[in-house]
């Protein structure tokens, strides 16, 4: 069990991050999805196969000691892949309810939402916040290239059995000629959220790939745009629906070694792609030019633009 951040989430706030899962050498992430828009790239385990992977009891000592450093809105499971592939999921969700009051969400492809034994942790979460971004299987395996075998049906049919909170994620995109952000496909998803919402009340969050990629045709949807999707959706289902805004993120007032500083960047980049105002207000403002400089000079760190942005990576071959 890893811990980074926490992260500047325009959904959770400042969201401090716990990673379930580790991609084998070798590969940048473990996931049961290859999403076209993937922010940790194409260079991925592709699995369905459920297992326990240990996690530690000093692994709950350094999260509390993270959390009362950094008092997060929210702890969330996310990271190097599907965190629900770890069938110690719902353990690691009853000990950190024991640690802490503070919410704990859940990102989730729910590609496992059917088995039982993910709902029982799922269930154990404040908040589980599962990805749909197509309303047919056809354009699912387009989008998110699962693994042989995913049905989106199952998906849906799973998501309706949760007993917690649930809010399903779209992320809306353009690459080529392929896009969701297209009427008819906009459309078949508000069916897919009535559908849902009629028997496990959701909230929906929109989102875009504002981040670069390794696909560089890969285009963000408008915040107006966004906003017009999210307006039609609210009309003609009723549900709360939240949209992608740029803002500034919050400041994370930090006590922190030069040392450990670099580590903690590292552990953060490895997992969520930043600009420098995104990192330097994860660590107080503390001034981080130089570290990000040492890094990219000895090949761990790349830069990509995207937009008007400088967005900071872990080299995937570094």
């Amino acid at each position: 069990m890893k811990i980074y951040g926490p992260v500047p989430s325009w959904r959770l706030g400042n969201s401090l991050g716990v990673d379930l899962v580790e991609a084998p050498k070798g590969y940048n992430k473990i996931c049961s999805y290859d999403c076209v828009y993937c922010q940790l790239g194409h260079t991925g385990f592709k699995t369905k196969v459920l297992k326990p992977v240990p996690i530690k009891h000093k692994d709950f000592l350094i999260l509390k000691k993270r959390i009362e450093e950094t008092k997060p809105d929210y702890i969330t499971f996310s990271g190097e892949g599907e965190p629900t592939l770890n069938l110690n999921f719902g353990y690691a969700a009853r000990c950190i309810k024991q640690l802490t009051n503070i919410p704990l969400a859940v990102l989730t492809n729910a590609s496992f939402v059917h088995d039982k034994r993910i709902r029982q942790g799922l269930n154990i979460c404040d908040l589980v916040i599962a990805k749909i971004d197509a309303p047919n299987q056809e354009l699912f395996e387009k989008i998110n290239n699962p693994y042989k075998g995913i049905l989106l049906a199952d998906i849906i049919k799973g998501i309706k059995l949760l007993k917690t909170r649930v809010a399903i994620q779209t992320l809306l995109f353009s690459y080529d000629k392929l896009t969701n952000a297209d009427n008819k496909t906009i459309k078949g998803l508000i069916e897919v959220y009535r559908d849902i919402n009629n028997t496990n009340p959701i909230n929906i969050f929109l989102g875009t790939a504002y981040r670069p990629s390794d696909k560089k045709e890969l285009n963000a949807i408008s915040e107006n745009r966004l906003k017009q999707i999210a307006l039609k959706i609210n009309q003609e289902t009723g549900i709360k629906v939240n949209y992608y805004k740029e803002k500034q993120p919050k400041t994370v007032s930090r006590d922190i070694s030069p040392e450990s500083l670099e580590k903690e960047l590292f552990d953060l980049l490895k997992r969520r792609p930043c600009t420098k105002e995104d990192i330097s207000t994860r660590f107080g403002r503390l001034n981080v030019s130089g570290i990000l400089s040492s890094l990219i000079k000895k090949g761990v760190l790349e830069e990509k633009i995207k937009g008007n942005k400088k967005y900071f990576f872990i080299k995937q071959n570094g």
